[in-house]
């Protein structure tokens, strides 16, 4: 497995032992490129800590936290891919549009808390662009998932969103790690 591929998510599920059902998973996603566009450089005790703090994985078992770790160097790697490589941790399409648009809200959610765990202080650089993102994931996070009939529009929404998610969260990176040594300012 290449260093950017994440972690086989059902695979993931399994070895949780129903621990987390996927929502929560997905949520455990969000939370860590939430805290990598905060922190590029954090560590699994950070991210591990910002787990436990949030409820979401308490004490988890050997296979859970090498899985846990291996989604975090990938994400590390998909953040920092100049090529916009980065993919949301999520549902096979293989599952209901429910089950995956309730996991995409609690991906949602988790990216929220993880880019907001370390206060509103650094949040003050973003643009006006990612702040009003920002509200998009809010009411994302917060959609009612009770509407169980799929379409193809249906699905070909959710993958917009998917893919609009996947933008804000290359842009409120951008925004928050500023020029590094190699770009240039004008």
């Amino acid at each position: 497995m290449s260093s950017s591929q994440l972690p086989d998510f059902e695979h993931t599920l399994v070895i949780a032992r129903g621990n987390l059902e996927a929502p929560e998973l997905a949520e455990c996603h969000g939370v860590c490129c939430g805290l990598l566009c905060r922190r590029g450089n954090a560590s699994l005790d950070a991210f591990m800590g910002l787990l436990d703090m949030l409820e979401l994985v308490k004490k988890p078992g050997t296979a859970l936290k090498m899985s846990l770790d291996e989604l975090l160097v990938s994400s590390k790697t998909q953040l920092a891919d100049e090529e916009l490589g980065i993919a949301l941790w999520l549902p096979s399409d293989g599952e209901t549009l429910e089950d995956r648009t309730m996991a995409l809200s609690h991906w949602c959610s988790g990216f929220l808390a993880g880019l907001g765990a370390s206060g509103e202080e650094g949040l003050k650089s973003l643009t006006d662009d990612s702040n009003d993102a920002l509200r998009d994931l809010q009411q994302i996070s917060s959609a009612d998932v009770s509407d169980t009939t799929e379409s193809e529009d249906d699905e070909k929404a959710y993958a917009e969103i998917v893919e609009y998610i996947r933008i804000v969260v290359l842009m409120i990176r951008e925004d928050l790690r500023g020029p590094d040594g190699q770009d240039a300012i004008h």
